[in-house]
């Protein structure tokens, strides 16, 4: 009998502990993780050598982001020899995004060699060194919570004229609270708030309640007449959330308007689907490309970024932005600049640990580098939603990082100028003598020219940039060919210096050491002699055409007249020697009188620019008071004809062809 009742006990105890399991995993399917974790830890306290109640109490947490509780559940699979090869894998992350650097490699490394194809591991391999990299800029940004931080959720801040929008779990006056089953808080709901002069966020209200659900709403992005929103919202139907055949609630991109000052729908992203999720909408400084993330079919990974072109009234198919962004993990919350530089969020690429942010430039419309923004942007926790205003120096960001306040808080971003120093010398390539007279300039990875100087006798030159980004020194000089170096100052400190030697290779030039002529090419790809010749028909000190400089310019008119479309400009210039003033007077006259000649002969003016640079423009070193030869002075007594596009010569230089007379 009591062996009967034994038997009896132990099997109603068998069953209820089943029973436990299957709600477990009922609330588990239904993504409710929170309750999830409550039966599956239940299940455990009743059967502790359970290896599949904790591998979901692992994964359960992890869907929480409770990183802490993954790495003590995963700790006691290993223990115990109970692991799976992915389970190596979870643990490695689950160390790195509680800043365990060191154990999480040597897992990294254990999984390495059980599943070598993973290509995850190759980017994560070597981390403690990634790692150390990671924080040495630290001193670039400054990183603060905004008051406004609850202890639930507040995320995806973005700018909307001069205020910020942002997703809250936070509910308003006279808002309805549902709670959202995978973490027990409520739904994101829109706020807008005024952007302090420090960067907080204050006086917060509900923003546009007509495009308000009952469910997530956010994050946004707007366009740049801030009139049309893009916003990611739950799939949700008459009757509430739909669900795939999976029993996921996915994501999808909707259009909002405003008119009358009112918000109100405009349809939604034509390529949004049942079966999987659009989100996190991105648009651009033209309003015509809208970056957003996406899980479709065809992507590299979990989730994607994708672009989508508005033209003629359509949306593009979305364009996988391609494996040097995209990884077999997740990329989310695409943000693009004013400038065009791309940041997003990734757990594919290495980083300091859950969701780090990253950056991208373009490179002929195309993103193939990708770089880690480092700490304090990111840290071992999720880090997203990283956005800038349009100066590019101050911006939001998102993170569940350790001393936050809730479970998401926004942080306020300021990225600090650190100066560092290039400095460099310009010189010949054959003789490696230093080069006078050389332009050097500075340009940005974005092809913008930020800074230019002409280098003096000693050839040198030296400029103060922002750390943190890459440089190309151009250097260009009369008769030489441009070259250019690259700059790369991540690494260094502030104030720090770098040494650039610029060398530029001189063109051919003739056996008395002047530039050969020069060939035009016409459009069906014939060669043109051109004429060329330093020496200026003119007597010095005069401005008439003489017989001389009459021959070579009949030559230029025949050329024009043969091609009806071309435009030319004339500059004159002189050497250094005599008085700057009456030099600045003859080259304009010489100048003038070239024009005069040309239109005498039946050449429209509104073809031929002309301009006197005096003395300002030398080619060489031969300054005033520097002792030059009548050779070395001759180069700079000149009258050059440009040839330049159709309507371009007014004001302007042109690098295109040019030749003497």
């Amino acid at each position: 009998m009591v062996i009967f009742l034994l038997a009896v006990c132990c099997s109603n105890q068998a069953s209820a502990q089943k029973i436990t399991i299957r709600m477990a995993d009922k609330s588990y399917d239904e993504f409710a993780f929170v309750e999830a974790i409550d039966l599956y830890e239940f299940a455990y306290e009743k059967d502790p050598e359970n290896t599949y109640v904790i591998r979901r109490l692992a994964d359960s947490n992890r869907q929480l982001g409770n990183t802490e509780e993954v790495e003590k559940w995963l700790k006691l699979l290993i223990d115990r020899r109970k692991e799976k090869p992915e389970d190596l894998f979870a643990y490695s992350q689950a160390l790195k995004s509680n800043g365990k650097y060191l154990e999480a490699e040597q897992w990294l490394q254990e999984y390495a060699e059980l599943r070598p194809e993973d290509g995850r591991v190759n980017i994560q391999i070597s981390l403690l060194e990634y790692i150390r990299f990671l924080h040495q800029d630290s001193a670039r940004y400054d990183i603060r919570p905004v008051s406004l931080n609850t202890e639930g959720s507040e995320l995806g801040a973005t700018f909307y004229r001069n205020q910020i929008v942002f997703s809250s779990t936070h509910a308003g006056n006279g808002m309805t609270v549902r709670k959202y089953k995978w973490n027990e808080l409520p739904y994101l709901d829109l706020f807008v708030g005024d952007r302090a002069p420090n960067g907080d966020i204050i006086h917060v209200k509900p923003f546009a309640p007509k495009l308000r659900t009952n469910y997530h709403d956010g994050p946004v992005s707007f366009d740049p007449r801030a009139d049309k929103v893009y916003i990611t919202r739950n799939n949700v139907g008459k009757s509430g959330l739909k669900k795939d055949d999976d029993g996921v609630v996915n994501l999808k991109i909707l259009f909002g308007g405003k008119e009358n000052d009112r918000w109100e729908y405009r349809g939604e992203f034509p390529f949004n689907s049942e079966s999987y999720s659009t989100g996190h909408p991105a648009i651009d400084a033209s309003g015509k490309v809208l970056y957003f993330a996406s899980n479709m079919p065809g992507g590299y990974g979990g989730s994607d970024i994708y672009f989508s072109v508005f033209n003629d009234g359509f949306w593009s198919e979305p364009f996988n932005l391609g494996p040097k962004v995209n990884t077999q993990g997740n990329e989310f919350f695409p943000f693009i600049s004013n400038d065009g530089v791309l940041y997003f969020s990734s757990n594919g690429h290495g980083g300091l640990g859950g969701l780090d942010v990253f950056s991208s430039v373009p490179e002929g419309g195309v993103f193939k580098e990708i770089e880690n923004m480092g700490y304090p942007v990111n840290s071992p926790k999720d880090d997203f939603s990283f956005v800038l205003d349009e100066t590019g120096t101050e911006g939001y960001l998102s993170s569940n990082r350790a001393n936050g306040r809730g479970n998401d808080d926004i942080y306020y971003v300021k990225l600090n100028y650190i100066p560092v120093i290039i400095r460099g010398v310009a010189r010949d390539r054959d003789t490696r003598d230093i080069l006078a007279g050389a332009k050097i300039s500075v340009i940005n990875e974005l092809g913008d020219t930020l800074f230019t100087s002409i280098t003096p006798r000693d050839g040198q030159f030296e400029f103060e940039v922002n750390k943190g980004k890459d440089y190309i020194i151009n250097g260009q000089k009369t008769y030489y060919f441009t070259n250019e170096a690259v700059v790369e100052t991540q690494k260094l400190r502030q104030n720090d210096e770098t040494f650039v030697e610029l060398f530029l290779e001189m063109e051919a030039v003739d056996e008395d050491g002047y530039p050969e002529p020069k060939r035009m090419e016409e459009e069906n790809g014939e060669p043109l002699q051109i004429i060329e010749n330093d020496y200026v028909g003119f007597d010095i000190g005069r401005w008439e055409i003489e017989s001389a400089a009459a021959t070579t310019i009949d030559q230029l008119i025949e050329f024009l007249k043969k091609y009806p479309d071309m435009e030319i400009r004339i500059e004159s210039h002189t050497d250094s020697r005599g008085d700057d003033e009456e030099n600045m007077l003859l080259t304009k006259r010489r100048a003038r009188a070239a024009f005069e000649y040309i239109r005498s002969k039946g050449i429209d003016p509104l073809r031929v620019g002309y301009e006197g640079f005096g003395e300002t423009r030398l080619l060489n070193k031969c300054d005033d008071g520097v002792e030059c030869s009548e050779a070395e002075h001759a180069v700079n007594m000149r009258t050059e004809v440009k040839v330049v596009r159709k309507g371009e010569y007014r004001g302007k230089r042109s690098k295109r062809n040019v030749f003497y007379f």
